[in-house]
């Protein structure tokens, strides 16, 4: 079911009036057992095989915290252990098992038996990354010492809330237990920011987002070799801003559903694309994820802790380890060991040089860099990535897209971000002064008008593959 479709909107509104209506009469223990139905509703909606999977996922995990601590107050180190290990096979279960499959044969190719390395016929249960990515952070923590366990009610909500469970934010137990917990009925938070984020959320994805699929990438990557190398460049930058509007516009309702519950998610982009280098670029995109891998993946290694070229091995190894959890076809881990070199490289000219390039050409280097790996991330395959970028030195083709119009609009879009932290807010004040009646009066007309302007049909969000 689509976030954004009419399907969901009908019926979260009737979750909705359930929801506060249970809220006032019992209290907010009540409205979390009526939202752990609804989230595992939600999901068996897609395959109830997918639930009994989480179901039982989240009792390993939560009864594995609550073996932790010891009667004496100390802590036990297997059950944090045994958990992640169990969490990471599952996850390779699902989703790398048939690729290790094939690189194991096509490395021994006929010294072993085919039969003994069968072939499942595995269906990847939707959000597995990210429940996933949330246990370990949960086990993690109680085995650290900041997350006291959990009762099971909120523990498995945690691990099941309907507006993160598919494509993120990936939530820490710090981010969601404490409101989960608190003993108060819940209020709506901060409305007039949700009726923008949905607003936000519909230019993003309905609209942008799939335009620019229709009219530049999809067409292009399907056969660079049909294209002019400015017309590879144009479908590079349009996947750049396609993919930031799918996930960015999955974001913005997934968090407007989450206020509309009364609880807050964690800030998953800040405005990427303005970065001016590739590690701010990291701490601006997907922070949920960026900074699981630092705190979970980058620390453990050693971080920076072991000196300046163990430093850049670690972080060259967390962009891969990334790479990796996007999926299992080798350009994803092009595409991380790319980000990796490149943060290694952006550290060599920091030590080597102290000199500064100018903010806004570092944030062309960064954008163009960003791209190109994009290239990778968006290939089919490797043959098809190699052929794309095979394809700027075909100039004999006559182009065909209207490069000028996208080059143009993304320049304003770079000079709009530089306002939109500030407008945003100032928007959003504007909106307290008016009617509630009048601003749902203007929330149905912008929907109505970017409805009509966006193209037909409901695409997928790209992040739900992951």
């Amino acid at each position: 079911m689509h976030y954004l479709s009419p399907e969901f909107a009908l019926l979260f509104l009737a979750f909705l009036w359930l929801y506060w209506l249970l809220g006032i009469g019992s209290g907010s223990r009540a409205q979390n057992k009526l939202l752990l139905v609804a989230s595992y509703a939600f999901y068996a909606s897609f395959d109830w095989r997918f639930l009994v999977l989480l179901i039982s996922f989240s009792l390993i995990i939560l009864g594995l915290a609550g073996l932790v601590i010891r009667p004496d107050g100390s802590r036990r180190r297997w059950p944090v252990s045994l958990g992640i290990v169990l969490a990471l096979c599952n996850l390779g279960l699902f989703k790398y098992y048939n690729f290790f499959r094939e690189s194991l044969v096509a490395v021994l190719g006929t010294s072993i038996e085919h039969s003994s390395l069968p072939i499942l016929d595995i269906l990847l249960p939707v959000g597995i990354s990210f429940y996933t990515f949330c246990g370990v952070a949960y086990l993690i923590e109680v085995g650290r010492g900041n997350q006291q366990p959990a009762p099971w009610l909120e523990g498995c909500l945690l691990l099941a809330f309907f507006p993160t469970l598919l494509a993120g934010p990936i939530c820490r137990p710090k981010d969601l237990l404490p409101q989960l917990q608190h003993e108060h009925t819940r209020t709506i938070i901060e409305p007039e920011r949700i009726g923008l984020l949905i607003i936000s959320a519909l230019i993003k994805k309905i609209w942008l987002a799939s335009w620019l699929a229709e009219q530049y990438v999809n067409p292009v990557f399907a056969d660079p070799s049909a294209y002019h190398a400015i017309d590879l460049a144009a479908a590079s930058i349009a996947y750049a801003w396609q993919i930031f509007f799918d996930f960015s516009g999955y974001t913005d309702v997934v968090t407007a559903c989450a206020l509309l519950l009364g609880i807050k998610v964690p800030i998953n982009f800040r405005q990427p694309y303005l970065a001016s280098s590739l590690s701010d670029f990291w701490q601006r995109w997907h922070i949920s994820l960026s900074s699981w891998i630092r705190d979970y993946v980058y620390i453990p290694l050693g971080g920076s802790r072991g000196g300046w070229w163990r430093t850049q091995f670690n972080a060259l190894l967390a962009m891969v380890i990334s790479g990796i959890w996007h999926g299992t076809n080798l350009t994803f881990v092009i595409w991380g060991l790319w980000h990796g070199v490149g943060l290694v490289v952006q550290n060599c000219w920091r030590r080597l040089s102290k000199r500064r390039l100018p903010t806004s050409i570092a944030q062309g280097l960064t954008f163009v860099f960003v791209c190109l790996g994009w290239v990778f991330f968006r290939a089919e395959d490797m043959p098809r990535a190699v052929e794309f970028l095979q394809g700027f030195s075909q100039w004999s083709i006559p182009a065909q897209l209207n490069y000028l119009g996208l080059g143009a609009t993304t320049a304003v879009y770079f000079y709009c971000s530089r306002a939109s932290l500030k407008f945003m807010p100032y928007l959003q004040q504007k909106l307290v002064q008016i009617h509630w009646s009048l601003q749902a009066a203007a929330i149905t007309s912008c929907t109505l008008i970017i409805i009509q302007l966006a193209p037909s049909g409901m695409p997928g969000f790209i992040y739900f593959g992951f």
